[in-house]
C-alpha cells in the first residue's frame, strides 16, 4: 500500500526503533451488508503503454 507516513507507522509500532516500517498489507474480508459494487475500470490498453 503507497500513500503513508512510515515514519508514524514506526512510532506507532514500532518506539523502540529496532524494525522499520517497509511497506503495508490490508487483508480481510468486505462485510457483505456494507460492500459497494466494484467502481469502473480502465481497459487494459488504456491504462498500459509499453515502449
Amino acid at each position: 500500500m503507497s500513500g503513508f507516513d512510515p515514519a508514524r507507522v514506526d512510532q506507532a509500532l514500532f518506539p523502540d526503533g529496532r524494525w522499520k516500517t517497509n511497506f503495508l498489507v490490508n487483508l480481510g474480508f468486505a462485510s457483505l451488508d456494507g460492500h459497494r459494487p466494484r467502481g469502473p475500470r480502465l481497459e487494459f490498453d488504456l491504462a498500459v503503454r509499453f515502449g
